[in-house]
C-alpha cells in the first residue's frame, strides 16, 4: 500500500543468534532494524537505516515525520491505543509557535468501529509465496488499498507471525502480521523500501514502551493545528 505519511510510520534486517522457529507473535521481544534503499528525487541526510522495539503485542519507534528526530510512537496492539510523542520545547514560547514550546503526547485509541472502516478500503491477500529475510521465512502479501476518492493501488509486502504485535495497528491495519519488507511513499518523486536486515532478540524491556515523564497530553483537533503552523506554512489565529 503506497501512502504519504505525516506522523508515524518504520524497519531493516540479518540473521540473529537464537532466533528459531519456536518463536512466537505477541511473545517475542528484541530490536527491529531494517536498510533503507531509496528511490526518486532523493534528498540529502536521508536516514539508511530504521529501527522498530518490539515488546510482546507493544512496539514503538520513532516519528516518521521528523525521522526519529523529534518524537516517537508507541503502539499497544493488546488494547488497541497510538500513543504519538513530540519534543517540542526548542520552539520559541513567542510569534506563531507561541504556546507550542513544550513536551506533547496524543493517545488514540482505535475501536472495532474505526477498524471496520480501515478494513473497508484495504484487502490482505497471502499469495503462497515466501522468502527469507534475516534468517527468517516470510510471506508474501498482496495489499490492495483506495484511497479517500477511490482510487485502487496494490503493493506487495513481507511479514512473519514469528514475532511482533499479534495484530498492526500502524502501518497496515487490522493485519495479523509484523511487516518485514515493504515500501513506503514519502511523496510522488520520493519512496523507501524497508528490509530487515537484523533481529536482536531480547534487548527490548517493558519499560522501552512506557511513555517518559514530562509529556503532556494534547488533543488530535489542537496538535493538528500545531502541525499547520509548523509545516503548512500557517498561524494561529492570535496572530492574524
Amino acid at each position: 500500500m503506497k501512502k504519504i505519511f505525516l506522523g508515524i510510520g518504520l524497519l531493516a534486517i540479518t540473521m540473529m543468534a537464537g532466533f528459531t522457529a519456536n518463536a512466537q507473535q505477541g511473545k517475542w521481544a528484541g530490536l527491529v532494524k531494517y536498510e533503507l534503499k531509496w528511490s526518486g528525487n532523493v534528498p540529502q541526510g536521508v536516514p539508511t537505516e530504521w529501527q522498530v522495539k518490539v515488546f510482546e503485542n507493544q512496539l514503538s519507534h520513532g516519528d516518521m515525520l521528523t525521522f526519529g528526530q523529534l518524537g516517537k510512537v508507541i503502539i499497544n496492539a493488546a488494547n488497541k491505543t497510538v500513543t504519538s510523542t513530540y519534543d517540542f520545547s526548542m520552539l520559541p514560547d513567542e510569534g506563531p509557535t507561541e504556546g507550542m514550546s513544550g513536551k506533547w503526547y496524543v493517545r488514540s485509541k482505535i475501536n472495532d468501529e474505526d477498524l471496520s472502516k480501515a478494513l473497508e478500503k484495504i484487502k490482505y491477500e497471502y499469495t503462497g509465496n515466501t522468502k527469507e529475510i534475516a534468517g527468517v521465512k516470510c510471506q508474501e502479501v498482496k495489499v490492495t488499498s483506495k484511497d479517500e476518492e477511490g482510487t485502487e493501488t496494490t503493493e506487495t509486502i513481507y511479514v512473519t507471525k514469528e514475532l511482533g504485535p499479534s495484530m498492526n495497528f500502524d502501518l497496515y491495519p487490522g493485519l495479523d502480521a509484523f511487516p518485514m519488507e515493504y515500501t513506503m511513499q514519502f511523496s510522488p518523486e520520493l519512496s523507501a523500501t524497508y528490509t530487515v536486515v537484523d533481529l536482536q532478540k531480547g534487548k527490548v524491556k517493558n519499560v522501552d514502551m512506557m511513555l517518559e515523564s514530562g509529556f503532556e497530553e494534547i488533543s488530535e483537533e489542537d496538535f493538528g493545528e500545531m502541525m499547520k503552523v509548523l509545516f503548512g506554512g500557517g498561524a494561529s489565529e492570535e496572530d492574524m
